[in-house]
């Protein structure tokens, strides 16, 4: 056997299999794609007669893929939102929406017309540093306050389900949504380099949340493919850094640790919290996203609070 295509056929076999084989759809269009193992994929995206392509023609290589829409001129002009402004394109193919100072955009920020009406629902614009409920559905572009811990690169990322796109992977719809184009979630992308663990900290919370309930934190997780590996879920004080908490503290922060394959699809989880000394902080940590194959997805992030007779009485029939 040709030494070179006997390494090929080594780097075949090793390779874990965890692809949807999600097919690139272009409405009004066509897609006509090609892909080699050295140099990736090869994919070229051409708009029926009539319609203008927004994107770039064509996609080489691996990772993300822009999504493209095909775009004709057509659409009613888009009413002024609150706390915010519509600037349309001089073609009438394409409109964003643009929010005043002090508020923030939930949703999407670009919209394309395809001749009748707009593709994609444009967002709104809400206040900053709203606290509200305490949940998050990570529409917000400020992500409810949620930050990933320092990387290079970065593995956490939001992802909009109207812009991204990766073949290779079966999460494409958020949980809230399950739209191909509306809605947004948190994605764990793996990284050839990347560090070797990785936080996703919520915004501090008030110690008030746990005192005088019952309280659990709820979380919509998407976990799958092959060589998954641990999710782990943890409550700190606010005032413990969270290189201390997993390095030095792991035993008594650590609330759940979710391993391998959950299966295709968005499931419901929950820790619960004692009441705390101080205020507080979720921790979702990632160890080695280098080898990461398959996805991890985080979406519609929320606190519920029982009465504390309710879990005695659980605890009790356990």
């Amino acid at each position: 056997m040709v030494p070179a295509l006997k390494l090929f056929l080594i780097y075949i076999a090793i390779q874990p299999i965890a692809s949807c084989d999600l097919d690139i759809k272009l409405p009004n269009g066509q897609v006509t794609k090609s892909s080699s193992w050295f140099l990736g994929d090869n994919i070229k995206f051409v708009c029926n007669r009539g319609f203008s392509l927004q994107g770039k023609l064509w996609h080489l290589g691996t990772g993300n893929i822009g999504k493209r829409y095909c775009a004709k001129a057509g659409c009613t002009d888009i009413k002024k939102p609150d706390n915010g402004a519509i600037f349309t394109a001089t073609d009438g193919l394409k409109a964003e929406i643009e929010c005043d100072a002090g508020f923030v955009l939930r949703g999407n920020s670009v919209t394309y017309c395809n001749g009748t009406k707009w593709i994609i629902k444009l967002g709104t614009c809400q206040m900053a540093n709203h606290t509200g409920d305490y949940s998050c559905d990570f529409e917000r572009e400020d992500q409810c306050g949620w930050i990933a811990s320092k990387a290079i690169p970065q593995p956490w990322k939001r992802i909009s389900a109207a812009a991204d796109f990766r073949k290779d992977k079966c999460l494409h719809k958020d949980h809230t949504f399950q739209s191909d184009v509306e809605g947004h979630f948190i994605r764990l992308q793996s990284q050839v380099h990347a560090s070797r663990t990785s936080h996703f900290i919520s915004p501090i919370y008030p110690r008030s949340l746990t005192l005088g309930h019952s309280l659990w934190f709820q979380f919509q997780l998407f976990m799958f493919g092959t060589e998954v590996r641990d999710l782990t879920i943890s409550v700190k004080p606010s005032s413990m850094a969270v290189e201390d908490m997993w390095t030095s503290f792991g035993n008594m922060c650590t609330k759940l640790t979710v391993s391998g394959d959950q299966g295709p699809n968005w499931r419901s989880q929950s820790i619960f919290i004692d009441e705390m000394k101080s205020d507080f902080q979720v921790v979702f940590t990632f160890t080695n996203p280098s080898s990461l194959h398959g996805d991890i997805g985080i979406d519609d992030v929320k606190f519920i609070k029982t009465e504390k007779q309710v879990k005695l009485r659980i605890n009790v029939a356990q």
